[in-house]
């Protein structure tokens, strides 16, 4: 016991070493070699990193492994060793990083610890860097100027030239983006020469400004940086408005496009949706129910490498912000020719599912249509509609359309308890709406409510996804399916410890490892859906919700056909949104091109397999690329999303500093807990504020003063700080 206190505390000295508690008897002013010099070297396999005696007597044998740096925001950081390894993450002191910034692939020299703690240190010899740019805050000090980037994980502080400051128009307190001064990426030369935050180690990087977004404390400057970072693509070429802009004049004609003008259809959107590019139907047809999707046809308009689709599949997807879009078409196309704007006549590609008394599917038909939406239906006016019937406010309005809707509702009720018997995981959609103000600044923060409505046409969306994703797979067509691994035993092993600590009955989803294939993903669904009933059940829903949800794989697109683990089907895929994402064109234009090139008027699982395959011999050459382009771009408009939601939540508080909020503890960890308010509105409050605090992050819990906080307890807090440049919220407890 006594040696293991021993080795345990030399691993704290060790970790407080490197946040600077103790000083480093090396000295900082010895000579070094130049980047391209110490680069070469550690390139080289051949390259052994110096390990005093007394290392090689502790650690023993040295292995090399290769894998993705982490930084810890305190000085070291960790190696994510990959998968082929079997290894655990790596710890890397301070001095031994070689200025890796998380995301950088590196290569690690080990030394395995036998001394009993059972960890892992080494030294990074060889780092392949990612950062060719870096946004954040510019500070300028007599005599020097340093950027902080905005995401301390970078673990750099960027030194500025004075005379670059000046010429870029920048000044103190600007948020900035720097690329390095000569080099492909930033160099990482430790040094004393700057001084940033205590928390952040030193190197002699230099960079140049390239961008200046205004003052870090202003919306559009953030709001700006945030997009620049992600990539997101704010204007169109030229020759894409031109392009879009033609073809969405070209007059509708009926061709040998099926008429449904004189069917009844109709759109059921948000009341501020512009881009409306799915309209239901619903009839009765020799005793089966007849569910019709009629998608925009978007791929009349944007064919294969036009200059419109060349930028729609580099943009993947519209973005939606709070009080903007970035869409991925040309508002010529995306809010004129293809919205299916009701009263007007449009062209769609319609799939019509045939489904039995019982919801089962029978078979889908896809053909050209040319529909003319009744209704501009709007999902708080159907909910209201469902919910008072003929009572409604809005009857009038839809009295043409209710019998119609009344059975669509029932449908709707039957394909969720089938749903729910395929074991769908109904995680808790905890979506902050945030208002704002003719200014365009936040004034109020609240919870999206979905009624019957919104779940009415998620439901519709999905049996047309699955009906078309296998009738393209029936004919080996390409396509690009939405896939969905199921977790990996890893992570729903630490997803099970966390739920235990907290309380939950893990052991379904414990057990499940025991079956194999299909039975073990049907158990899984089962245990995680057992668990969040329970988590319901005690006010926790929504932070289980969020935790199962981070143990999940990240669905994606790709080209061979894979099950959805999260809705529990095998064959899936996107084809209701053209509009606003790249796959479901991509899915249109297939069936297109072999509509047209085959002169078949319908395409089915009972069609001519092999003409069909010969129309698109060359979309099948290009679908893998596509999948991973689109897979990368819903990434990348993810991040972007989440960030400015952060950013207008930071604004919103900043206004409120000192004030009193009510919330619940969402998380624990050793330097303090996480509070989310009853808006969504999340911030950390340092262990600090609770002096003589006992906290134990594996069961999520603090003691004190007589209290024991965990997930879910209610606390009242006072708000500290709202960092408007990095999105953090600091609350402090109520006293």
């Amino acid at each position: 016991m006594a040696k293991h206190r021993t080795n345990k505390t030399k691993r704290e000295k060790q970790i407080s070493r490197s946040m600077g508690k103790y000083k480093s008897k090396s000295s900082d002013s010895r000579r070094r070699s130049s980047a391209a010099e110490r680069f070469a070297r550690y390139a080289s396999e051949a390259y052994e990193p110096r390990v005093s005696k007394r290392e090689r007597k502790r650690y023993g044998d040295d292995v090399f492994v290769t894998g993705t740096f982490s930084y810890s925001g305190k000085g070291f950081g960790f190696c994510v060793v990959d998968e082929e390894y079997g290894m655990e993450d790596i710890f890397i002191s301070p001095r031994k990083t070689m200025g890796a910034m998380t995301g950088d692939r590196v290569r690690v020299k080990v030394y395995e610890n036998f001394d009993g703690t059972k960890s892992t240190e080494g030294e990074v010899v060889f780092a392949e860097y990612s950062s060719d740019a870096i946004i954040g805050t510019l500070y300028v000090k007599r005599g020097y100027a340093y950027v902080i980037p905005d995401r301390g994980r970078y673990g750099v502080v960027i030194y500025v030239p004075e005379k670059d400051v000046d010429v870029s128009g920048a000044a103190d307190g600007y948020k900035v983006e720097v690329c390095p001064s000569g080099e492909p990426y930033f160099t990482r030369t430790r040094s004393i020469t700057v001084r940033g935050p205590r928390n952040m180690p030193y190197f002699d990087t230099m960079g140049r400004i390239t961008r200046v977004f205004g003052s870090a404390l202003s919306k559009d400057a953030n709001y700006a940086a945030i997009l620049h970072s992600a990539g997101i693509r704010t204007t169109f070429p030229e020759s894409t408005l031109a392009h879009a802009d033609a073809v969405s004049k070209e007059p509708i004609v009926h061709g040998d496009r099926v008429d449904l003008r004189d069917k009844l259809i109709f759109t059921i959107d948000g009341a501020g949706a512009k881009d409306l590019d799915d309209a239901i139907s619903l009839e009765l047809r020799d005793g089966k129910r007849i569910l019709g999707v009629h998608i925009a046809d978007v791929s009349h308009y944007v064919r294969q490498n036009t200059p419109t689709e060349e930028e729609a599949r580099l943009r993947g997807t519209s973005v939606y912000f709070t009080d903007k879009v970035v869409p991925m078409l040309p508002e010529a196309l995306s809010n004129d020719a293809c919205s299916l704007n009701a009263g007007t006549d449009k062209y769609a590609l319609s799939a019509e599912i045939t489904l039995d008394e019982d919801g089962n599917r029978l078979g889908t038909r896809i053909f050209k249509s040319i529909i003319r939406s009744s209704v501009r239906g709007v999902y708080h006016e159907v909910n209201d509609l469902f919910e008072n019937g003929e009572k409604s406010e809005f009857y009038e309005k839809y009295e043409a359309a209710y019998p119609t809707l009344t059975e669509m509702h029932r449908l709707y009720l039957q394909l969720k308890e089938k749903s729910a018997i395929r074991g769908v995981l109904e995680l808790e959609d905890s979506e902050a709406v945030i208002l704002l103000n003719e200014a365009g600044q936040p004034v109020d923060i609240v919870r999206r409510e979905r009624g019957d409505g919104e779940k009415l046409i998620e439901q519709f969306m999905l049996q047309a996804n699955m009906g078309v994703a296998e009738v393209l797979k029936s004919l080996g067509l390409p396509c690009l399916y939405r896939t969905h691994e199921e977790p990996s035993e890893e992570k729903i092993s630490a997803f099970a410890k966390f739920a235990h600590n907290v309380g939950l009955d893990t052991r379904e989803i414990t057990k499940a490892w025991g079956d194999t294939g299909k039975e073990r993903a049907e158990a899984l669904m089962s245990g995680l859906g057992n668990i969040l009933k329970e988590a319901d059940g005690r006010g926790i829903a929504g932070i289980i919700s969020e935790m199962m949800l981070r143990a999940m794989m990240k669905a994606k697109y790709q080209s061979v056909c894979a099950p959805h683990f999260g809705l529990g089907v095998d064959t899936y895929c996107h084809f209701t949104s053209p509009i606003r994402r790249y796959p479901d064109l991509f899915v249109h234009t297939v069936i297109t091109t072999v509509l047209e090139k085959t002169g078949a008027g319908v395409l089915s699982a009972e069609s001519d397999k092999e003409a069909a395959k010969r129309a698109v011999t060359i979309l099948e050459k290009v679908a893998d690329d596509r999948g991973i382009s689109s897979s990368d771009c819903e990434v990348r408009a993810q991040n972007a999303e989440r960030e400015i939601v952060d950013m207008y939540m930071t604004l919103y508080m900043s206004e409120k500093v000192g004030e009193t909020f009510s919330g619940a503890v969402s998380g624990v960890i050793r330097s303090g807990i996480f509070v989310r308010l009853d808006n969504l509105v999340e911030g950390f409050v340092p262990v600090a504020s609770f002096p003589g605090a006992k906290i134990n992050d594996e069961l999520m819990t603090m003691h004190h003063d007589g209290k024991t906080y965990t997930l879910g307890t209610r606390i009242d807090v006072v708000l500290v700080d709202a960092d408007v440049s990095t999105g953090k919220i600091t609350f402090g407890r109520k006293i």
